[in-house]
């Protein structure tokens, strides 16, 4: 006859290890930012309240198969394929170990710019590669917050730095004229809407400030990298 018994006290569930709080929360839809290294090209400017006239920068994106970046027999990936084609389109490579990021007196090793290809580390084991200035905030539930703010100061320094550093060409004065071009169309088109949107006038003010803002330019710091170039004469008919 079977009796009545009492069971042993419950078990415990074992403790989840904490996820590692350097690592950036990641799913399985997440979009990770890989590898890259910046690239200018001579007409690329922007004005910066801050800094004046400072370079825009693209990237050249270290995924193979994609504008001649390839993997070699060690499975690294190289970049070389898209340097080449950048620098054969006039492209200025700005390679993160160039020691002009250097700012004057920085140690290297705790250098804001010089080697400014940097990453952290993901839950999934991938790697999310940011630009200068760029953190994460990692909430409890697990939400990944940037510093947006900060990070578009950072880099506009950062900018600032390689223009001021001689790593590119400075700008040149006829890429200044379209520019400032550009900015004048949209003064006259905002001085023709403003007077029947008197709401406009604000924004015109805004654009007049900002284009003689832009007008002021350093002309010792003019490139004289471009030259004028004669055309040729038709040969006359015999």
């Amino acid at each position: 006859m079977s009796r009545t018994r009492t069971l042993a006290p419950p078990k415990r569930r074992a403790p989840v290890a904490s996820t590692d709080p350097n690592l950036i929360p990641v799913g399985r839809l997440t979009k990770v930012p890989g590898r890259y290294i910046f690239v200018h090209y001579e007409g690329a400017w922007e004005y910066s309240p801050q800094h004046g006239w400072i370079p825009r920068l693209s990237k050249l994106l270290a995924k193979p198969g994609c504008n001649g970046v390839s993997v070699d027999k060690a499975g690294r990936v190289s970049l070389q394929g898209a340097i080449n084609g950048a620098t054969a389109k006039g492209g200025t490579i700005i390679y993160d170990h160039d020691k002009r990021l250097l700012r004057q007196g920085e140690d290297p090793d705790d250098a804001e710019f010089y080697l400014y290809g940097r990453f952290y580390d993901c839950t999934n084991g991938a790697q999310w590669w940011v630009e200068p200035g760029e953190v994460p905030s990692i909430t409890p539930a697990g939400k990944v917050l940037w510093n947006k703010e900060q990070h578009v100061q950072i880099f506009a320094a950062f900018r600032a730095h390689i223009r001021d550093a001689g790593i590119v060409e400075p700008m040149h004065h006829l890429t200044l004229v379209e520019h400032l071009q550009v900015q004048q169309n949209r003064v006259n088109s905002l001085r023709e809407r403003s007077g029947l949107n008197p709401h406009l006038q604000v924004k015109l003010k805004e654009a007049i400030a900002l284009l003689d803002a832009m007008s002021t330019v350093d002309e010792a710091a003019e490139a004289k990298t471009a030259r004028p170039v004669r055309a040729k004469r038709r040969k006359a008919d015999a």
